[in-house]
């Protein structure tokens, strides 16, 4: 997975759309779009900080996506408990719908 994907998936996991994730952070939609479908690491860093500050990720976890191509969380986080509220935090900011989504599919595992 590249740097780009993970974003993008990111950013689709929070219920955006690269349109209203753009507008979400004030950046133009053409400008996410260009860093997303070329390389993030060409992006000003104004506009990377304001993607992963949206976003709640570190830049040490595009750093280490970018020389792994894949991302450890539990290594990136330092922490299982890091870990656990941040897939929390992701949770508690789902909408009611995709929440009770979520407990069905948990539910019948």
């Amino acid at each position: 997975m590249t740097r780009e994907d993970y974003i993008k998936s990111l950013i689709k996991s929070h219920g955006y759309t690269l349109k209203a994730f753009a507008q979400q952070i004030s950046m133009p939609y053409t400008t996410l779009l260009s860093i997303l479908n070329g390389s993030i690491g060409g992006a000003a860093m104004d506009n990377v900080l304001k993607i992963c500050h949206a976003l709640n990720v570190r830049i040490e976890e595009l750093d280490q996506i970018s020389s792994t191509g894949h991302l450890d969380r539990h290594l990136a986080d330092g922490s299982d408990e890091a870990q656990d509220e941040s897939l929390m935090e992701l949770i508690r900011d789902l909408p009611p719908e995709k929440k009770i989504a979520l407990k069905i599919l948990l539910t019948n595992l």
